[in-house]
């Protein structure tokens, strides 16, 4: 089968029985235990597929998250599969509401970055869906094509290791507004993992091509984004980030820096970054501050 025929195979399923399908019941299977929290919840729309779904906001034109259960069974399974499907625009969207395909210009250094990547997933149907413009957000190419690349292959790792674990990812916009076409640019991107059993942290990168990244707990992320991906954990678990694994480069790239949140979140050149110990003592305080005066600031 064709990618163009795959795709519109995909469109075709997706619009049958769409009121039925999207809310929070039909999602259950790939929602986490109470359904991710935004304060930014106006004309918002919640679309359920076969092995993920979203928030989908209408005044970005961008998913507010992507929620998925990650198993180990899932990721050797999408290890065989090539990547071949094509990106579309979401139909079950208005049309003055969804993202074109003719936003995502060439030559603008963003890539069509998933939000739930498609390596994720086990078979050729779910794959192709996640092409879907509503798991898509403009993306620093360089930052997609390894850090981004590099800790979603540490999240697969993670699955595999543990058996299964519930991911929830998204966009963070705290800046200036900047548009790619009519669909907002993101100004960091991030990955919430819970670990049922182990605990909870979230990977977060700039949406550039700084070659860092910061681990931050839950809380931090609720304070900084307006998102809580697990709202039914304890407050305790929320509040303490779990150990995340580092990024997994791949064969011949430098794996990128971790570094702490609060100089993540400064706008800083990564020269200018001390040496993580010098920062050591004032990792915890400094970015809990930042991000709740980021917050508010919005």
């Amino acid at each position: 089968m064709t990618r163009p025929l795959i795709a519109a195979v995909v469109l075709a399923l997706s619009s049958l029985s769409a009121s039925a399908r999207d809310t929070g019941e039909a999602c259950a299977h790939v929602l986490p235990a109470g359904q991710p929290t935004t304060q930014t919840a106006a004309r918002t729309q919640l679309l359920c597929y076969r092995a993920y779904a979203v928030l989908y906001s209408s005044q970005t034109r961008t998913a507010l998250w992507a929620a998925e259960r990650l198993t180990r069974e899932a990721v050797d399974a999408a290890r065989k599969l090539p990547r071949d499907s094509d990106f579309y625009e979401e139909d079950r969207l208005p049309e003055a509401d969804r993202a074109r395909l003719a936003d995502y210009r060439r030559g603008s250094g963003m890539d069509r970055g998933h939000l739930a990547p498609s390596g994720d997933f086990p078979d050729k149907a779910s794959q192709a869906e996640s092409f879907s413009l509503a798991n898509v957000v403009p993306q620093n190419s360089v930052s997609n094509r390894r850090t981004w690349s590099h800790l979603e292959t540490s999240t697969r790792r993670l699955a595999r290791q543990h058996g299964a674990i519930q991911v929830v990812t998204g966009p963070a916009f705290v800046g200036t507004p900047r548009t790619l076409g009519h669909v907002r640019i993101p100004d960091f991107v991030w990955k919430a993992i819970y670990v049922p059993g182990v605990g909870a942290a979230v990977y977060i990168v700039r949406n550039d091509a700084t070659p860092a990244y910061s681990v931050i707990s839950v809380a931090e992320l609720q304070h900084f984004s307006g998102i809580n991906p697990f709202p039914a954990l304890p407050k305790t678990m929320n509040a303490t980030a779990m150990d995340l694994p580092p990024p997994t480069p791949h064969p011949g790239e430098k794996p990128a820096r971790r570094v702490a949140f609060a100089w993540l979140a400064s706008g800083e050149a990564v020269a200018d970054s001390p040496a993580p110990d010098a920062l050591h003592h004032v990792i915890r305080d400094a970015s809990a501050i930042l991000s709740l005066a980021l917050a508010y600031a919005r």
